[in-house]
């Protein structure tokens, strides 16, 4: 465990948000550029604005696991997102049409997630203010959930043995990295093993 000053944090959280923010910039020139601009793609704009202010708006962590190998984890998952970018590349109906409600139903669970989870928004395994309600009240990491869920709509439109081995090795560490943050927040915030306790699965409510 460790903690880092409020004030190189803060410092941090503008270098990301000027990345993140340039990176989805740039795709949404290549979009419009494209002609490409439709619903799904005006909600995964909206969905990246508010990812962006998150960077922005979080709190300050109170600690920071210190294990480089479970932070290499938790960032593979979050950059793991660049490779999932692009128009379609089927003509088939049926997967576009899949894809289509897909990827708006992952999307419009990220923008709930994001305005739920608010200040205690993070990229690094960290302790920030544990969030209880709305979709957390129901699964412990929806923001998550909504990832895979977008990834899945992607390969859909996608359809590769590369794009599915992608998938799969973003989904892993998704699994990996709840798994990790759940052990780091409960031997740090009491808080959490009582919300564990009373949320007891990871991303499909009754299943998973």
């Amino acid at each position: 465990m460790a903690t880092i000053p409020y004030r190189w944090q803060r410092w941090l959280d503008i270098y990301l948000f000027l990345n993140v923010a340039g990176y989805f910039a740039w795709q949404t020139w290549k979009v419009l550029a494209e002609n490409r601009l439709d619903f799904i793609e005006a909600v995964f704009i909206a969905h990246n604005v508010i990812f962006c202010l998150c960077f922005l708006l979080r709190s300050p962590a109170k600690a920071i696991q210190t294990a480089v190998g479970h932070q290499a984890v938790a960032i593979c998952a979050f950059y793991s997102g660049v490779f999932f970018m692009g128009p379609a590349a089927t003509d088939s109906p049926l997967l576009l049409n899949l894809s289509w409600w897909i990827i708006l139903f992952g999307t419009i669970i990220g923008i709930l997630s994001l305005v739920q989870l608010g200040k205690s928004f993070g990229v690094l395994i960290a302790v920030r203010e544990v969030r209880t309600t709305g979709l957390y009240a129901f699964i412990r990491h929806p923001m998550y959930l909504s990832d895979i869920v977008m990834r899945l709509g992607y390969v859909l439109s996608h359809p590769s043995w590369f794009a599915v081995a992608l998938f799969l090795a973003s989904s892993a560490c998704y699994v990996v990295r709840a798994r990790l943050e759940e052990r780091f927040l409960a031997s740090q915030d009491e808080a959490y093993v009582h919300y564990m306790a009373r949320v007891r699965h990871r991303f499909i409510p009754g299943v998973l």
